[in-house]
């Protein structure tokens, strides 16, 4: 059973647009064999059970994973499960050059299965159903972050610190949110749950720079705009930002942006 839906026209975005799109609930032994392929592009996204591909070799797509098939390319393929398999697709026109977000076509990507993904096919087969006042456009956008969403799906599958994401990103917001508190770097640590020194040394791989560093960087940034937009004195200023001293302010300021405190309100 197939519920699909499909584009009157081929108004879209950046010389894409969506022809039709649908939710395929799939029995054993339902093939798909098209040799030379279609005239157009396939996004087919496995959401349930695992299906069977024909490439150069036999290959497993389990729920989760995806394949996109330029125009023109073999495709073949079979659903070999008891349980019914639930997969999504969507058929588009793009430009011979589109460059599919850095994937490749004819290969299977892995990664968990999403019910956020899901419902962004969801949400492109109601538009193209629907039809409603620019749907083609809002098609290709959902389109492209869907794209962008399987991406970063993919990539998260091969990060060696993705268990840590979460947690950096937590300390991230409180930096950019409490940029004034000097907490340490073990409080920062403990609000991980990790050591000092794994703390930094993951926070640096994720972020290029060190704790301190960052939380300078945001700091520096406030400081800026508080030159520009504040009568704060130098010392008043340093203090809301959390600095031990305006001397210190000063020199790290300096450092940072070639020039002192004073001398950038006066050229500003």
């Amino acid at each position: 059973m197939i519920f699909n839906a499909y584009s009157d026209n081929s108004n879209g975005l950046y010389g894409v647009s969506l022809k039709s799109g649908g939710h395929i609930f799939a029995k054993k032994d339902r093939c798909i064999t098209r040799p030379d392929g279609r005239d157009d592009w396939l996004l087919f996204y496995v959401a349930k059970g695992c299906e069977t591909f024909y490439f150069d070799t036999v290959q497993k797509a389990e729920a989760g994973s995806f394949v996109i098939f330029r125009p023109h390319e073999k495709q073949h393929h079979i659903y070999l499960e008891d349980k019914t398999g639930e997969f999504y697709f969507v058929h588009f026109d793009a430009p011979e050059d589109f460059d599919l977000f850095g994937l490749e076509s004819s290969v299977i990507y892995s990664a968990k299965p999403s019910a956020k993904v899901c419902d962004m096919f969801e949400a492109i087969i109601n538009e193209l159903f629907l039809k409603q006042v620019c749907y083609e456009k809002l098609c290709v956008s959902i389109l492209f972050e869907l794209l962008s969403v399987l991406v970063r799906r993919v990539a998260d599958m091969t990060n060696p610190h993705k268990r840590y994401i979460d947690k950096i990103s937590y300390i991230l917001q409180i930096m950019n949110r409490e940029y004034n508190k000097n907490y340490s770097l073990e409080s920062y640590a403990s609000m991980c749950n990790m050591s000092k020194f794994h703390f930094i040394r993951i926070f640096g791989d994720i972020t290029g720079m060190s704790p301190v560093e960052y939380r300078n960087k945001i700091r520096m940034e406030h400081a800026k705009e508080l030159l520009e937009e504040s009568d704060m004195t130098i010392s008043e200023i340093s203090a809301s930002l959390g600095f031990s001293s305006a001397s210190y302010f000063c020199d790290a300021f300096k450092k940072k942006n070639g020039i002192s405190p004073a001398g950038y309100r006066r050229n500003k």
